[in-house]
Order: C-alpha cells, then structure tokens, then sequence
C-alpha cells in the first residue's frame, strides 16, 4: 500500500484471481490452442486460436473471437479465404488505436494482415515464395508478433521465430520504414537449425547462469516474440 505524493489518494497493487467461466463459448465450441488474446478500447476481449489443433471429433469456431468484457461472445470471423493467405499457425493478434486487427503467424508464414473489427480484410504485408533473408525489406519469416505506434502511425513487427529483427512499416500503406537486429546491429542470416519448439538452435549456447556477468551476450537476437512501444517512445522486444 502506498500514498500520492499529496498523501490523499491511497493506491494499492492490483490483486488477480482466475474466473474459470471466462469465456463463454457458444454453439458447444472448444477452443484450439491459444496463441494470443488482445483488448480494445471498448474492454472487449480479442482471442485467436488455432483451429487446426482441435481434434476431428469436436466442434470449434472461427479462429478470431471477440467477447465482451463479461465474456459473452459478439462474434467470430477469419481462416482461409479468397484474396489474403491465412497462416498456417496463428500467433499473435493485436487491436491498433483506430480499430484495425492485426494478425500473425509463426508456422513458416510470411505475412502480417490487416482486417477491420467486422473481419473485412484491408492489407496484407508480406508473401511466401521468396527466399527467406533478413534483407528482404518487402517479406518476413515467421513474423510473431505486431505493435501500432499512434504517435507515428507505425507498425512494428517482431520478425521473428525465422529472421532476427524488428522490422517497422508504415500503418497504412505497409511501405518499408527501418529495421534492426538486437544491439541496434545489422540483423544477420543464420543458421537453420532449430529445436521442436521452433526456437533457433545455437551451437555455442551457454546456460545463462554460467556466462560471465562482464560477457554483453548473443549480438543477434534469436527468436524474436514480442514487441512493444511504450508512451515515451521505447522499444521493447522480448527474444526466445
């Protein structure tokens, strides 16, 4: 517990406790595996899930889902469609501050799209078929996650389980802004390998508590997960 600087208002940390019956699925759907859930500015709560993990003798619905703050369903939309490439394996999912979904994939895609809150799809960002590098300015590789900077109007993109780099475009053009590796280094092509879980295998890794504490660390990230800006301007990246 602790006070304002006025000493008048007395504040205390947030307690969180889970509500099992959150949400409420409709029509006796189960849900896949969640990859990401995001809020908007009504409250209203964004789930995307991964149809294609549920198992043939159940029934789901569509992969984006939209709940209000009490958990009742309002409405669900997405998946495979004329015009756009759904991906393979949904990850991230993020409402921008005019009201745009944003969505992700980290199954071998190479897209980032655009759609508004009805579903209607406005903007895709990327396509597969391409050599897979970390200085194609027009194409990710398994980009994880995305994050709208109002006061720029720029969306930056955690690019991701295959490149290593934080790439940023234009929110509403998709036009190729900037980008860099950890460091501020020029990201760098490496190499293949990886574990089940996706994430890059390092063949001089070293367990953490066993680096010197003088060493600076990796000078390329390795799974690029999330990122986020905050009010003043910083960056925030969180590499797997």
């Amino acid at each position: 517990l602790f006070r304002s600087a006025q000493n008048k208002v007395p504040r205390e940390a947030p307690k969180f406790e889970v509500d099992p019956s959150f949400p409420k699925i409709p029509n006796n759907w189960v849900l896949g595996q969640v990859a990401s859930a995001a809020a908007d500015e009504k409250d209203h709560i964004w789930v995307l899930h991964r149809t294609r993990t549920v198992r043939p003798a159940l029934k789901t619905g569509p992969p984006v889902m939209e709940f209000d703050s009490a958990g009742n369903y309002i409405q669900g939309w997405g998946g495979d469609a004329p015009g756009y490439d759904w991906p393979k394996s949904e990850h991230g999912i993020y409402i921008d501050y005019k009201g745009f979904v944003w969505i992700g994939g980290q199954g071998d895609d190479d897209s980032i799209l655009k759609f508004t809150k009805a579903g209607k799809f406005v903007m895709q960002i990327g396509k597969g078929g391409h050599k897979k590098t970390n200085k194609d300015t027009e194409n990710f590789w398994r980009p994880a996650d995305v994050f709208v900077y109002p006061k720029t109007n720029e969306l930056f993109v955690a690019d991701g389980y295959g490149n290593t780099r934080i790439i940023v475009f234009d929110a509403d053009t998709g036009k190729f802004k900037r980008m860099w590796g950890a460091f501020a280094n020029t990201p760098q092509d490496m190499p293949a390998q990886r574990s089940e879980g996706g994430e890059r295998m390092d063949p001089h890794h070293i367990a953490a508590k066993e680096i010197d504490p003088k060493d600076p660390g990796p000078q390329q990230f390795n799974s690029v997960h999330g990122v986020k800006v905050s009010n003043d301007g910083l960056v925030y990246v969180s590499d797997r």
